[in-house]
C-alpha cells in the first residue's frame, strides 16, 4: 500500500483533531437516529447489517481520532537533536486497514542527513505499525486463522465476521513475515511457569504437498485403458512413449511433496489421586528445517 504525499496548506483542515470530533458526534447522532426512527418494511436481519456498516465507520473515526492525536502529540526532538535526522515539512498520508476498515491518517517522516535516501516514521515505530497497511489485530487473526484452514478458506471466514478481508496473497506474505521471525521467538523464550514433573516429547513428519497447477490438471485427468503390450512393463513403456519429461532442478521432488517435521512438547502434572495428568504448558512447533535441527531444538529447550 503506497504513502502519498498531501498539501500541508490541507492537512489540518481534512485531517485534524477537532474535525474529526465534529465528525464523532454527528455520527452518533446519525446511529441514534437509526435506531429510533420509524422504518416501514424492516426487519431485524436488515436493522442489524445495516447497524454494523454505521458502528464500524463509527470506530474507524474513534482510531482516526487515537492516530491523529498521537502524531500531533509527538515529540521529534529526541531525534533531530542528536544530529543524525532532520523532519520533513511535508506530512505523508497512509491509509491502514482495521477490523472497522480503512483509516486515513498522517505521520511525519525523519531523514537521514548522512543518508538523505533513508529514514523512518517516529509514529509507526513507536505504535507497532507495519509497512504492509495492516493493523496489528488483523496480521494476528489472519495468521492464526491461516494456520487451521487454506489461504482461499481464510479470506471467506475472515469476511464472514468482518465484512472485508486481506487477499490469499496477503494473507501468505503475513503467515510467511511472522514466521520468519518464528525461530528468534521460540529461542528467547522463557521457561513457563508451573510445569509438571513429567516432561513428554512427541515428534512426527508429514510431506506437505507442492504441486504445481500443471502437475494438478495432469493428476485430474481421466485414464483411458492401455491395452497394448503383453504384460504390465510392456505396456508401460507404450504408455510412456510420446510424452515429453521437462529435466527436473535441483530440488524439484517427484512426489511434490515437502517434508516437515512437527514437535510437540509438554508436561504432566501429579495429582492428589497419584495418577498423571495433563497436558501442562503444550507447545506446538513445526518447521521445514531439516528433522535433526528440529530435534536439536527440541533438546536444547527440554535442558
Amino acid at each position: 500500500m503506497s504513502a502519498i504525499i498531501i498539501d500541508i496548506s490541507n492537512v489540518k483542515d481534512q485531517l485534524s483533531v477537532e474535525k474529526i470530533k465534529d465528525k464523532i458526534r454527528s455520527e452518533c447522532e446519525s446511529i441514534i437516529d437509526f435506531c429510533t426512527r420509524e422504518q416501514e418494511g424492516i426487519t431485524f436481519l436488515k436493522f442489524e447489517k445495516e447497524l454494523w456498516k454505521l458502528i464500524s465507520y463509527l470506530g474507524s473515526l474513534y482510531i482516526q481520532l487515537f492516530l491523529i492525536s498521537c502524531h500531533e502529540r509527538l515529540d521529534y526532538s529526541k531525534w533531530v537533536n542528536t544530529g543524525l535526522y532532520y523532519v520533513r515539512k511535508v506530512p505523508i498520508a497512509k491509509t491502514i486497514k482495521t477490523v472497522f476498515g480503512e483509516v486515513k491518517y498522517i505521520r511525519t517522516y525523519l531523514v537521514r542527513k548522512d543518508r538523505p535516501g533513508s529514514g523512518f516514521h517516529p509514529l509507526d515505530s513507536l505504535l507497532g505499525l507495519t509497512r504492509d497497511g495492516f493493523s496489528p489485530s488483523i496480521i494476528s487473526l489472519a495468521a492464526r486463522v491461516a494456520t487451521r484452514v487454506s489461504f482461499i478458506t481464510s479470506v471467506k471466514l475472515f469476511t464472514c465476521f468482518y465484512g472485508w478481508s486481506p487477499s490469499a496473497a496477503s494473507i501468505e506474505s503475513l503467515v510467511l513475515g511472522l514466521g520468519r521471525e518464528a525461530g528468534g521467538y521460540m529461542e528467547a523464550a522463557e521457561v513457563p511457569e508451573g510445569d509438571g514433573v513429567v516432561l513428554i516429547i512427541e515428534s512426527d513428519g508429514k510431506a506437505t504437498p507442492t504441486a504445481a497447477d500443471e502437475e494438478l490438471e495432469k493428476r485430474s485427468e481421466k485414464r483411458g485403458k492401455n491395452n497394448k503390450g503383453c504384460c504390465q512393463r510392456h505396456r508401460g513403456k507404450e504408455k510412456r512413449k510420446g510424452k515429453k519429461r521437462k529435466r527436473r532442478k535441483k530440488g524439484d521432488k517427484s512426489k511434490n511433496g515437502r517434508s516437515i517435521t512437527i514437535v510437540v512438547m509438554y508436561t504432566l502434572r501429579r495429582g492428589a489421586d497419584g495418577l498423571l495428568h495433563g497436558p501442562v504448558n503444550k507447545i506446538v512447533w513445526a518447521s521445514y528445517a531439516p528433522r535433526r535441527v528440529i530435534l536439536q531444538w527440541a533438546r536444547r529447550l527440554a535442558a
